[in-house]
């Protein structure tokens, strides 16, 4: 039984430009399968995803078992209604959670977004930021390390205001947890924001640390620092972290995904 683990972070991009997304796009190309791939490779425990939609999602399901699962609810909910309104559905994403471990339990939360200001809610409606960011939280069971919670969210990419309220909450979550957290996620922040550094510096009162990280995760980032992050326990062991820049992994994304080995 091995004595650490594998988690990540990867904004898998929602390329809602194509009809009903499912993973193909228009070269051929089969994300799902590469998905997988990448997954069994590198001996990933727990991934945290960004921007799948549910055509994706389905795919995904069944191409990553049986060594995986995937959990996580959607942004706009998976009503009947939401369904039928095509315009919602493409932006319907998730923030899911894919592990090979036992969960136990899962949810998905709504954090803040909307403004409370008048004057910024017109600015957020005007920039596009206006609409639900989530976190899907998710307690697994892994062995040498038991019960773990953990969080996987995206963040508003506009308006601090709302980054800085959904960054409070997520804060409080943690918090609230009775067992250890191992957080993930795209923040749309880099460590040259205050507002950022001011969420680690918060984190690590209350006992977690920031992975550290220099290579830069969505491509076209142009102070090439990185925008998706982690964070562990300040007890744990950072063993290893590496962005992987892979050939076959060129056309899957616009974002690189961050894998980073754990020890206790």
């Amino acid at each position: 039984m091995k004595d650490f683990i594998i988690i990540g972070t990867m904004n898998i991009q929602n390329k809602y430009k194509i009809t009903d997304y499912d993973g193909l796009d228009e070269k051929g190309n089969d994300n799902a399968q590469l998905l997988n791939r990448f997954l069994i490779e590198n001996s990933v425990d727990i991934l945290g995803t960004q921007e799948l939609v549910r055509d994706f999602i389905d795919r995904i399901k069944e191409t990553i078992k049986p060594n995986y699962k995937i959990y996580g609810n959607f942004r706009f909910g998976s009503s009947r209604l939401v369904k039928k309104l095509e315009i919602f559905d493409k932006f319907n994403e998730t923030a899911s959670i894919i592990s090979k471990h036992l969960v136990l339990k899962n949810k998905t939360v709504t954090l803040p977004w909307i403004p409370k200001n008048p004057k910024d809610l017109w600015k957020s409606i005007k920039v596009g930021s206006l609409r639900p960011r989530v976190a899907t939280i998710a307690l697994v069971e892994v062995p040498n390390f038991g019960k773990i919670n953990f969080i996987n969210t995206h963040l508003d990419h506009k308006m601090s205001i709302i980054q800085i309220r959904q960054m409070n909450h997520i804060i409080n979550i943690i918090k609230k947890s009775k067992y250890p957290v191992i957080l993930t996620g795209d923040f749309n922040m880099t460590l040259a924001m205050p507002r950022f550094k001011l969420f680690i510096d918060k984190l690590e009162s209350i006992g977690y640390k920031w992975v550290p990280n220099e290579h830069i995760t969505w491509k076209h980032q142009k102070d090439k620092m990185p925008i998706d992050h982690i964070f562990i326990p300040q007890t744990w062991n950072i063993e290893q972290v590496e962005v992987l820049t892979d050939k076959y992994l060129d056309k899957f994304s616009d974002h690189y995904p961050i894998l980073v080995k754990i020890s206790k």
